[in-house]
């Protein structure tokens, strides 16, 4: 099946804003690719952390060269996107934290592991995939992520394989210049904890002397499809 030359990043309403914003910047820098956001329907969706607007619906993009797939509340239960994975054949798909479980509902990791969020394992196992202890997974041409860290990190991969390592570079310096932003900056906190998973996981020296302040771990009271949850003391990457 011919792909488009489209980026589908798909929202519906409950969709995790911070991971659909992780996926969308990351992709959005692989040249010669347009990055859309996609529903069932045009509109506006709500979710944790805000709003999202789908600019086309599944049906118009056709087959794109690249899916993405946010977590988000009830994500296994959006059977009219479930549907629509079944039927595409792009080049690469990457979900964040639930947005594994819709894969798995779909089909797509039958008897394949994944990584979810820390709570999501059941539902991957209730759709007959094995859920991991890693933060990413790397499956062919399937990317699964437990949070929004490793989500940056798996769409990496995705972008310097279009793109090399000179597309990498770029990204990590904007997500550094955006930490640098003087305050009040409303997203400066999410950008440095880009920044640290960066720090993490990087492999080029060019940033190597950059200096980094490592972030708390989140905490708090957050959603998922399984009811309310409370973050484990330092599981930063397994925000929800």
């Amino acid at each position: 099946m011919h792909t488009s030359p489209t980026i589908a990043i798909v929202v519906y309403q409950g969709v995790l804003v911070d991971e659909t914003e992780v996926v969308r910047f990351v992709l959005s820098h692989i040249p010669d690719l347009e990055t859309v956001m996609v529903g069932t329907t045009r509109g506006t969706f709500a979710g944790p952390g805000g709003t999202v607007t789908a600019d086309a619906t599944l049906e118009e993009v056709g087959n794109p060269e690249i899916i993405a797939i946010p977590g988000g509340i009830g994500s296994d239960h959006r059977t009219e996107i479930a549907d629509r994975l079944r039927t595409a054949s792009p080049s690469w798909i990457i979900s964040t934290s639930t947005g594994s479980a819709l894969l798995a509902a779909a089909g797509l990791l039958d008897h394949e592991t994944a990584a979810t969020h820390w709570l999501a394992g059941p539902l991957l196992e209730r759709y007959g995939a094995h859920p991991s202890r890693e933060q990413l997974v790397v499956n062919n041409r399937i990317v699964t992520c437990a949070g929004s860290s490793s989500a940056f990190r798996g769409a990496l991969v995705i972008a310097e394989a279009y793109g090399g390592q000179e597309v990498v570079k770029r990204i990590r310096a904007k997500v550094w210049q955006a930490t640098q932003a003087p305050d009040p900056t409303p997203h400066r906190a999410f950008w440095r904890r880009m920044w640290n998973s960066l720090w993490r996981s990087r492999d080029d020296e060019a940033l190597s002397e950059t200096p980094v302040t490592e972030e708390p771990a989140l905490s708090g009271i957050n959603v998922l499809d399984l009811g309310l949850i409370t973050l484990r003391p330092g599981d930063d990457d397994q925000e929800l």
